[in-house]
């Protein structure tokens, strides 16, 4: 099906429930296991409310990361095997360096992690993969950003955290076009940052009683805001990419991320293929 077909095809809106958090004014810890397969436990209480996701292929592409916070682009991949790590680390990490760079002007980016995901609890189970997270949520909060800059440069950290930094994700199907499951992202521009909230993730070698100092993450998630303005692609293909920024240390105006969540489609087929996706993030830095 080519862009023409998929806009003829998929309606102009879908109206579907976002599951949004509810403020507490207590930090929920979801306790991370060490096995990627197991089915995400939505941590904090959460109130289902109907939200507007509009069809961003029938709207000029002129979406930018550092303004709505999210961009689109045809991107032709030379992976035959999305299973084989040497193929991503030697293939699919330059190219998704290649396209955030000429998509961004930064100087340097460097790929840090790849996560699979399957809307298949069987293929989940077979390739130790993640399952779609339907949360509105970012992926990181200054503290965690920061941290995860640690872990990936060690040393070479501290004079890194002294300049502009953004982390930016990218996202496509890794088999067929995207029938089930596809992923909505929020306009920077619409989303307060009075109504996010952190979530501590505490990972299993991680010890308590002080998440304050033994916490492995932090993300963010969102209160309800009827303000929120989502965007979907649908039926992406393999050939296609999602890019949505997760952070960026700039305070003047520019995006710093975009709200993101997987949903279920009204108009997946009655036997939808299952969802196979890869979010690979990235770190970016410029002169």
């Amino acid at each position: 099906m080519n862009s023409e077909e998929q806009n003829n095809a998929s309606p102009a809106a879908v109206e579907v429930p976002i599951l949004y958090m509810v403020d507490t004014g207590v930090a929920p810890v979801f306790r991370q296991t060490d096995t990627p397969a197991d089915q995400v436990t939505l941590a904090g209480e959460r109130v289902p409310h109907p939200m507007t996701i509009r069809n961003a292929r029938l709207l000029p592409n002129t979406f930018s990361l550092d303004v709505e916070g999210f961009a689109f682009a045809e991107h032709v991949t030379r992976m035959t095997d999305f299973h084989d790590a040497a193929q991503l680390a030697s293939v699919y990490t330059p190219e998704v360096e290649a396209l955030i760079a000429r998509l961004t002007g930064a100087s340097e980016v460097v790929v840090y992690d790849h996560t699979r995901r399957s809307s298949d609890g069987g293929h989940r189970q077979q390739y130790n993969w993640r399952d779609p997270v339907p949360l509105p949520h970012s992926d990181y909060t200054d503290w965690s950003a920061a941290q995860r800059m640690r872990d990936v440069f060690g040393d070479g950290a501290d004079a890194r955290l002294e300049q502009r930094f953004a982390i930016v994700n990218v996202w496509r199907s890794m088999t067929g076009p995207i029938e089930q499951w596809p992923l909505a992202v929020c306009d920077a521009r619409t989303v307060n940052d009075d109504l996010m909230h952190k979530i501590v993730r505490s990972a299993p070698h991680r010890t308590e009683p002080s998440f304050e100092y033994n916490r492995a993450s932090e993300t963010r998630h969102a209160s309800y805001d009827a303000n929120h303005r989502w965007y979907y692609f649908p039926r992406m293909s393999r050939d296609e990419a999602l890019l949505f920024k997760n952070y960026d240390t700039l305070l003047d105006g520019t995006a710093r991320y975009a709200l993101h969540s997987a949903f279920e489609d009204p108009n997946s087929p009655p036997d939808p293929a299952p969802r196979e996706t890869i979010e690979s993030r990235a770190f970016l830095f410029f002169d």
